[in-house]
């Protein structure tokens, strides 16, 4: 295996040539430097989805055409990978120009999972699941500040979409402190199948809102809950709402117009925890 590194301020760009049983340990290894990397070309990309599930997103030059355009795609429907076709320039501006052949990935920090390979075996094992569901959140610190919280209140998943979503980069990784690996992260093709699969299993769907009437005394904290966030600008969509079963919100001064959603996300979850023990 030839790997060629090309260092900058934040990032790397590794082209790989030749297929190697090696390449899972480089994706593996890569979660321990906390730089983002990209990998460039055709056959490098398609193997490194091929053999990982901790692919964070891939971009396609839009012009390209062919089997590998067809075996790319998918495999990231199959995968659940957001895949992205834009311009050339794009692609040069990623990878410094380096030879991309028209394909870039970027190596993930975390192995994605299925929330529907995650619930059965919580339930299996005896646990009251209690899941964190996020919304269009796209602010990578704040999505590292939820891992966060997260992983100290006791929560066992984190569950997002494939769109609409932050890319789990090197700054989310540090917001977290670590804690992105020590919870499972769920990347679903949407969101309200992924709330409604939770909801049909039997968790109560409890969203915040801040707008809403409050009727978290009817939530029923020794049972499993499934919290929903929104992002600071639009809130939980509307067809999120529609599926809850309790709504929830933080009482204030209102002096500003709303909590930043990692900050929420902590209260929100020291209350479901502190009422849970």
């Amino acid at each position: 295996m030839i790997i060629k590194d090309i260092w900058h301020s934040n990032y790397n760009i590794v082209e790989i040539r030749d297929n190697s049983p090696l390449l899972r340990l480089f994706l593996t290894i890569n979660r321990l430097i906390l730089k983002d990397t990209f990998l460039i070309g055709r056959k490098p990309v398609l193997d490194a989805i091929q053999a990982s599930s901790s692919i964070e997103k891939v971009w396609i030059d839009k012009s390209l055409k062919g089997d590998i355009e067809k075996d790319i795609r998918a495999l990231c429907r199959t995968q659940q990978i957001p895949l992205q076709y834009v311009p050339k320039e794009k692609l040069n501006d990623l990878c410094s120009s380096a030879t991309h052949q028209g394909v870039v990935a970027q190596v993930g920090f975390v192995e994605y999972i299925s929330i529907e390979q995650v619930l059965p075996h919580l339930y299996e094992s005896g646990k009251v699941p209690f899941v964190l569901v996020l919304d269009g959140i796209e602010d990578v610190r704040n999505i590292g500040g939820l891992a966060r919280s997260a992983v100290w209140f006791d929560a066992d998943a984190i569950v997002v979409s494939i769109k609409k979503t932050a890319r789990i980069n090197s700054f989310a990784m540090k917001a977290s402190a670590g804690a992105l690996n020590d919870i499972h992260f769920c990347r679903e093709k949407t969101i309200g199948g992924a709330v409604e699969y939770l909801k049909n299993s039997g968790l109560q769907i409890v969203v915040a809102d801040g707008n809403a009437p409050d009727t978290s005394s009817s939530i029923k904290f020794d049972e499993p809950i499934a919290l929903v966030m929104g992002s600071e600008s639009k809130g939980v969509s509307y067809a999120l709402t529609q599926m809850a079963d309790a709504t929830i919100s933080i009482p204030g001064s209102k002096r500003v117009e709303s909590l930043n959603v990692s900050n929420a996300g902590a209260i929100l979850m020291y209350e479901i925890f502190k009422n849970k023990i």
